[in-house]
């Protein structure tokens, strides 16, 4: 990958971050997933996104007990359900500029009828919240390009495991232009990281018999030994 290609990756993350932000403001009780697609469709088009890489959809946003659906493993639709006073909600993005594709995805927490993006009282929202943050921390530690998409799988699993929680989807997959040609953390993908180029890691977790799917999404990419967020 080039430095010019990497700055047209960026440009298109820093989209979708933007997006992510600025969606805040319009997650309030009684929006739907409709809502949010038709915002963040908005938001993404002002920011310069051009079109969508996964299923041409804007935007994959879940409220409340929905927020545990595997989207890799079903169509997705939004739904008219709406947000509660203390509810959970995620988006994540899939968009692309001229074939440069990005992904980003976020948790919201609802509590008390006002937005965060890091939660303050709910316990749940608390752990879940650093679970995600425990998992790319633990990515950041122990990647090197020479590591295998098995192995890195093998590492995020156990500690889920640990922290109490269980996986819903994959941990993350490799992003370039060919997007049929995906390569996921997951058991047998013997791919090594520093092959890929970029990659995202994505953990889709539940608390065990909770109703609510948490999830946090970043592209990385190494420089040498160096692993960077995109």
């Amino acid at each position: 990958m080039t430095e010019q290609e990497l700055k047209r990756y960026q440009a298109v993350q820093n989209a979708a971050r933007r997006t992510l932000d600025e969606v805040t403001e319009f997650i309030r009780p009684g929006i739907s997933e409709i809502d949010l697609v038709k915002k963040c469709d908005e938001l993404q088009r002002a920011a310069g996104i051009d079109s969508y890489w996964y299923q041409s959809l804007p935007a994959l946003a879940l409220i409340g007990d929905r927020t545990t659906l595997a989207i890799s493993r079903m169509p997705y639709a939004p739904d008219n359900i709406r947000a509660k006073e203390n509810d959970l909600v995620t988006i994540d993005l899939n968009p692309a500029i001229s074939g440069y594709c990005g992904d980003c995805a976020r948790s919201y927490y609802i509590e008390d009828g006002e937005t965060r993006r890091i939660p303050r009282r709910n316990a749940e929202f608390l752990q879940g919240a650093e679970a995600q943050k425990l998992l790319h921390a633990l990515l950041k530690r122990t990647a090197h390009p020479d590591l295998t998409f098995n192995d890195l799988h093998q590492t995020l699993h156990e500690e889920i495991e640990r922290l109490g929680f269980e996986q819903l989807d994959y941990l993350g997959h490799s992003i370039g232009k060919e997007t049929d040609q995906l390569v996921f953390i997951a058991p047998g993908s013997n791919c090594l990281l520093g092959e890929t180029g970029l990659f995202t890691l994505e953990p889709h977790l539940r608390l065990k018999q909770s109703n609510y799917g948490f999830k946090h999404e970043n592209i990385y990419y190494f420089k040498g030994q160096a692993l960077h967020e995109l």
